[in-house]
């Protein structure tokens, strides 16, 4: 058999081939495998992506509040939940087919700027007034902050509807000023009165002397009916057979 090389180092037939089956399938089997795990990753991706597509649709459709999905470069609404549509009484097709400015009723330049701080994250609570589909204009509190889909930067808004807690708390507000207003009538006599020890005339602030029921009366609700004690009936009426009490 012939073979090549000298010493320890025979370069043997046998041997090459080996060596060059090792080489073939390390540059053939490698890049497979390679491409087999990536394509394995990517499908287990996809799969977390579709789980977690599936979540996402999930608490937005079936969730109670009503949610708009809002493009705050364009103002257009790209997506609303059934509650959404329920709430401004609008089909989903109507709805994505609006921007926010038709609804909120403030000018578009301070929703602009309101959509700025929530893309930036500089606020994310709200309180604005949006208009129904029958003209209706509600009080509303707006939860805002951005969200990635699909490579874009969007809007994602919770809208509570606060229109009758605004009206208890007017109510309320209604009822402090009330009250308020009722204890500020009220006249209440307080502190040392300058009476006279004779005539019972009372000293009012401007050095007047009044009569007792007379300063009373002007100074707290106390109202008086005149009549005569037994005493004074006897002095005024001896004649009349006046028994004592």
């Amino acid at each position: 058999m012939g073979s090549h090389g000298y010493g320890p180092f025979i370069e043997h037939p046998v041997a090459r081939n080996v060596i060059n089956l090792q080489i073939y399938l390390g540059l053939t089997l490698t890049p497979m495998l390679f491409l087999s795990a990536l394509i394995e990753d990517r499908r287990c991706a996809e799969r977390l992506l579709k789980i977690s597509e599936q979540q996402y649709r999930s608490l937005f459709i079936n969730n109670i509040s009503a949610i708009l999905i809002v493009d705050p470069d364009t103002a257009e609404i790209v997506d609303a939940n059934p509650s959404a549509c329920s709430f401004y009484g609008y089909s989903k097709n109507a709805l994505i087919s609006m921007k926010i400015t038709d609804v909120n009723v403030m000018s578009e330049n301070e929703i602009a700027e309101e959509m700025e701080r929530a893309k930036n994250e500089n606020k994310n609570l709200f309180n604005f007034r949006h208009q129904l589909s029958d003209g209706t204009i509600r009080d509303v509190e707006v939860y805002s902050g951005p969200v990635t889909i699909g490579g874009k930067t969007m809007l994602c808004s919770i809208v509570h509807d606060v229109f009758e807690r605004k009206k208890v708390e007017a109510e309320r507000e209604k009822l402090i000023r009330d009250l308020r207003s009722a204890l500020s009538e009220v006249k209440i006599l307080r502190g040392f009165l300058p009476i006279c020890a004779s005539c019972k005339k009372i000293r009012d602030d401007k050095g007047y002397w009044n009569q007792i029921e007379t300063y009373i009366s002007n100074h707290s609700e106390a109202q008086f009916s005149h009549g005569l004690c037994p005493d004074c009936a006897r002095k005024l009426y001896p004649d009349l057979n006046i028994e004592r009490d």
